[in-house]
């Protein structure tokens, strides 16, 4: 497997939330608020369970949606917080949340590129193309998307 990203994964509250404020957080300290997340079954949502059972807490989510934008928005909205990978952050609509860096437990996430590595199996042009492009693109663009962002707020 090629590692392409290892990315932060942040807790999004509203604006106004009384967290807002903070420049990082214990997630433990957000034990008792409301979660939007992932549907369980997600490897998403797998991994922020682990990291709340790490934190000693079963995180409260009576909202589970499949789209990132949208937890965002009922995030704007003040209906909970979630959790949000650094990769969600590149779009250029985004709605008005804070993302707050977690400390304890360590919030990251690995995201890769796999094939199989059988010397006996053929791959075409196309798909070393596609393999190549993904690389480069994680390598030299991705992160200045993040990049250009945080230095545009």
């Amino acid at each position: 497997m090629d590692e392409l990203l290892n990315e932060e994964i942040f807790l999004s509250v509203p604006p106004e939330h009384h967290l807002a404020g903070r420049t990082s957080i214990e997630l433990h300290k957000a034990a008792n608020e409301i979660y939007i997340n992932r549907p369980t079954g997600y490897e998403f949502r797998d991994l922020t369970d682990e990291f709340c059972k790490q934190a000693g807490f079963v995180a409260n989510t009576p909202i589970e949606l499949e789209e990132a934008g949208a937890i965002l928005r009922l995030i704007e909205l003040g209906l909970g917080i979630s959790f949000t990978p650094q990769l969600s952050l590149l779009q250029q609509a985004l709605p008005r949340t804070v993302q707050i860096p977690i400390t304890s437990p360590v919030c990251r996430r690995t995201i890769g590129l796999a094939w199989n590595r059988n010397k006996r199996r053929y791959f075409s042009e196309a798909s070393t193309e596609f393999r190549n492009f993904t690389i480069n693109f994680f390598k030299y663009i991705a992160l200045s998307y993040y990049d250009d962002k945080k230095n545009r707020d």
